[in-house]
C-alpha cells in the first residue's frame, strides 16, 4: 500500500515538469542580441509533502504535495524579480527559465521542492539602436541596386548619443549590404575646385569635370529621436525620395 501510494504521488508530484512540454514561451528562449544581462535569479518553491505517521495506532498518510507546472513556476519567479529588481530596472524581462523538480525521500515518506532560475535582462539600447537602424536601411535600399553610391548628407541625434558614432555604423552597414558611399568631404572639395576652375583659377592637376559628379547617386539622412529613427534616401539627380522609414522604439 504505501509502496503504491509513494509511487502515484510521485508521478503527480513531477508530471507538471513535462506539461506544456509542446509550447516554448519567450521567457525559456535565449537572451536576444538587444538585450543585456544584469543577473541571475534562482529561487525555490516548496512542493509539500507526503508522509506517513501512527495516530490511534492507525498508519495515517498526510498527503499535500502540489504540482505546479511551468507557467505557475514561472510567475513565481516573476514575482520574486519584481520583488527584487522592479525598482531599479523596471522594465526588466526574464529569459532562459528553467525549472528542476526535486524529490527528497526519508523514511517516513518524501517532499518535494522546485528549483527555478532564471536571467534578468533589459533591453540594450545601443544594441537596439543598432538593430532598428540596420532594418530601416533594408527597407530604404530596398529599390537601390547593389553597388550603388551613397554620400551620408545628414545625421541628427539627441543629446547623450554621438552623431560620429552614428555616422561610422552607419558606414558600416552600407557597406556590408555591399553599398559604396562616398565621403561627403570629397563632394564639396569637388564644387570648390570646379568653382575655382569657372573663375579661371584652377590647377591642371586637379581639374574637375561634371562626370565627377557621377560619384554618388544618393544622399542618405538620418534622425535618431528619443521614441523614433528615420532614415532617408534622395535621389542626387531629381531631388527625390527614394526611400523614406520611420521605425518607433
Amino acid at each position: 500500500m504505501k509502496s503504491t501510494k509513494f509511487i502515484f504521488t510521485l508521478l503527480f508530484a513531477t508530471i507538471s515538469i513535462f506539461s506544456n512540454a509542446q509550447t516554448t514561451y519567450e521567457w525559456e528562449e535565449p537572451i536576444k542580441p538587444i538585450e543585456k544581462q544584469v543577473d541571475e535569479i534562482n529561487i525555490t518553491v516548496d512542493g509539500g509533502r507526503n508522509i506517513s505517521y501512527v495516530a490511534n495506532g492507525k498508519a495515517v498518510w498526510d498527503d499535500n504535495v502540489k504540482s505546479y507546472d511551468k507557467k505557475e513556476l514561472y510567475e513565481k519567479i516573476k514575482s520574486a524579480a519584481q520583488e527584487k529588481y522592479g525598482n531599479r530596472y523596471p522594465q526588466f524581462f526574464l529569459r532562459n527559465f528553467h525549472s528542476k523538480t526535486n524529490i527528497l525521500e526519508n523514511s517516513v515518506g518524501f517532499s518535494v521542492t522546485y528549483s527555478v532560475s532564471a536571467s534578468v535582462v533589459i533591453i540594450d539600447v545601443n544594441a537596439q539602436r543598432n538593430e532598428l537602424l540596420s532594418q530601416a536601411l533594408d527597407k530604404v535600399l530596398r529599390n537601390l541596386r547593389e553597388g550603388s553610391r551613397l554620400a551620408i548628407e545628414q545625421v541628427s541625434v539627441i543629446n547623450g548619443i554621438n552623431r560620429e558614432d552614428i555616422k561610422d555604423l552607419l558606414v558600416d552597414m552600407l557597406l556590408d549590404k555591399g553599398y559604396k558611399v562616398v565621403a561627403k568631404e570629397y563632394l564639396e572639395k569637388l564644387m570648390k575646385e570646379q568653382e575655382a576652375q569657372r573663375s579661371g583659377i584652377y590647377n591642371d592637376n586637379t581639374t574637375v569635370t561634371d562626370n565627377n559628379f557621377t560619384a554618388v547617386g544618393y544622399y542618405i539622412n538620418v534622425k535618431v529621436t528619443e521614441s523614433s529613427l528615420r532614415v532617408q534616401v534622395v535621389n542626387v539627380s531629381t531631388g527625390e525620395y527614394e526611400g523614406n522609414a520611420t521605425i518607433n522604439f
